[in-house]
């Protein structure tokens, strides 16, 4: 017979095999069990393990008795599959819910403060907006607010910087079955599936959905008692009296339950995403999800990932703290995961998940100092572009030695991005008109753009060069990239040449050889009282403020006018802790 197992430190544990016909079944779900009048979720292994809260025997065999209980009824639960639950039984679950709510606002006072608090913030901001103000907040006798309750109610949620807030709101309001749905899930998918849960039960989807409408009529009767023991000390409860017991459900003849579906592993789900988006996403974006979606399947293992919850994810997130930064994650690792798994709950993937478990998984960062500013500052312009400007060519690798020659300068006087110029090619430099303009075909954004040729850079020799070199890429090769190549030979020469600038020119370690001409251009556009708007139409920065800058569009002859405000760099700086070093080879291949 099964019974406590002890630590060399004398605590107890429940820690019980998985029956062998339910192993695979049961690997990966999560149970939850009672200890010390609590309910504990625990993951199912080989066993099940989880701590007993004791050292003292008596105690542990009594809490022990409790939780084997549980365990066997959830065993049974699991061996019958998901339930039918009837019209009753949803009331009765959500009945209990309910039940345990009205119990807590008996005992906790501070329960019923934070229900009136919230309520009254609430009915203040739904007031504001309707527009009960004093009238001198209209202008010229238009109303300042909107005067229906609908829009009013949805500013009120807004301002309540609350979430759960909005998805009420959605839930009253929405008449797309598909967002109503998200939003009765924010509100009450962990409460019923705790109660669930508890129940020892697995309940099939469409149950599960509709006693989540349930649980939306629960709250509204909730919410209604409690106002009316706040108002009137009202202590009436005909809902909650009218509320049936919970009876758990027969087993249904074999054959009626739907077989289970195959396991959903993570790495499953990537290739169903990067099938999704073979066309509208970028290698290097499925390269750089790779990473961290790597390092997912590694802690995840083969477990269905629709088992997967906000605590595992989290869990995630703690054991890549300890080999990665914090910021790192977050940008890197949660935007990956958060993605996929989002867009696993759309539509367009079949809701292949009920929600998405790194909603709001985030980590704490520690706070970072910055030493310097992101431009290169005088002396640092000087050195690479001198650098640049004595680029030895190599005749065995044209491409490779002119992008030395002429990216530096490139991204000097336009502001664009390295990997902008290693995608231009001789046609992308013509004349329009009076104006010698070079073509950016891909951006960042996905919007082409074309700047004219700061007056520097032709008489550097721009020209000239672009004049004799052959057609095709002016900087890169134009050999095909490989079948299943994650990286784009315009991203590798873009590193290359970030590589060799450190080579060449001694830099602060927290400066980007390449992006730092970026942050140069506009601040030295700026400083020559170039617009934002122009500067942006240069830069092809994304940061409208509203729909007419999205609208400006100058012409090449307007374009000229920009870029001949910016001014020239000064080369005679002398280098401070920065150096140069002219003549050096080119060993890469094109």
């Amino acid at each position: 017979m099964s019974r406590p197992f002890t630590t060399k430190q004398g605590s107890y544990y429940l820690n019980v095999k998985v029956p062998k016909a339910l192993r695979t079944r049961a690997k990966g779900r999560r149970v939850s069990l009672p200890v010390a009048g609590e309910q504990h979720s625990v993951m199912i292994g080989e066993k099940v393990v989880l701590s007993l809260r004791t050292k003292d025997p008596e105690t542990a065999k009594t809490r022990f008795r409790l939780a084997v209980q549980a365990l066997g009824q959830y065993f049974e639960a699991l061996e019958k599959g998901p339930q039918l639950l009837t019209r009753t039984q949803r009331t009765a679950l959500v009945g209990d819910i309910y039940r345990e709510a009205v119990r807590d606002l008996e005992t906790d006072d501070s329960f019923l403060d934070a229900i009136e608090a919230t309520t009254t913030e609430f009915d203040a901001n739904v007031a504001h907006h309707l527009g009960s103000t004093p009238a001198d907040e209209s202008l010229d006798g238009i109303p300042a607010r909107p005067a229906d309750e609908k829009t009013a109610e949805l500013l009120a949620a807004i301002d309540m910087y609350d979430s759960r807030a909005l998805a009420a709101w959605a839930v009253k309001y929405e008449t797309d079955p598909t967002k109503r749905a998200v939003a009765l899930e924010q509100l009450y998918g962990p409460l019923v599936d705790g109660e669930i849960a508890r129940k020892q039960v697995l309940v099939d989807e469409t149950s599960r959905s509709k006693t989540l409408e349930v649980m939306d009529q629960a709250a509204d009767a909730f919410g209604e008692m409690a106002t009316r023991r706040l108002t009137s000390l009202d202590f009436s409860d005909p809902f909650g009296a009218g509320l049936p017991a919970w009876n758990a459900p027969k087993p249904v003849t074999p054959g009626a339950v739907a077989a289970p579906r195959g396991v959903l592993t993570m790495e499953k789900l990537f290739a169903k995403w990067k099938e999704e988006h073979a066309t509208s996403r970028s290698p290097s974006t499925f390269r750089r999800y790779g990473f961290s979606i790597d390092a997912l399947i590694a802690f995840w293992g083969e477990r269905d990932v629709r088992l997967m919850t906000s605590d595992d994810v989290l869990a995630f997130a703690k054991e890549r703290r300890k080999t990665i930064p914090a910021a790192t994650f977050n940008k890197n690792d949660l935007v990956a995961v958060s993605s996929i798994l989002g867009w696993a709950t759309s539509p367009l993937a079949g809701k292949l998940l009920a929600s998405n478990p790194a909603y709001k998984i985030r980590l704490p960062e520690d706070k970072k100092t910055v030493t310097r500013e992101k431009r290169f500052r005088d002396s640092e312009i000087a050195a690479i572009l001198l650098a640049a400007r004595h680029a030895r060519f190599n005749p065995k690798m044209p491409r490779a030695s002119a992008s030395r020659r002429w990216a530096p300068w490139i991204c000097a006087y336009t502001g664009c991005r390295i990997q902008e110029t290693c995608w231009v090619t001789k046609d992308d430099i013509y004349r329009d008109g009076d104006v010698w303009l070079i073509n950016f075909p891909k951006t960042k954004i996905d919007i082409a753009r074309r700047v004219p040729l700061h007056p520097a850079l032709i008489e550097e020799g721009l020209l000239a060069f672009h004049a004799q070199a052959p057609s095709g890429y002016l900087f890169c090769g134009d050999v095909p990239q490989k079948p299943g190549a994650t990286r784009t030979q315009q991203e590798q020469r873009a590193s290359e040449l970030s590589e060799w600038i450190r080579e060449q020119v001694t830099l602060d370690p927290s400066l980007s050889p390449n992006h730092g001409w970026r942050h140069t251009f506009i601040t030295r556009a700026e400083d020559a009282g170039i617009a934002k708007r122009k500067s942006n139409a240069i830069t092809g920065h994304n940061t409208a403020k509203d729909a007419s800058d999205g609208y400006y569009a100058p012409s090449a002859a307007e374009l000229k006018k920009i870029i001949d405000c910016y001014p020239r760099y000064d080369l005679d700086v002398k280098p401070h802790e920065s150096g140069a070093a002219p003549g050096a080879g080119v060993d890469e291949e094109d």
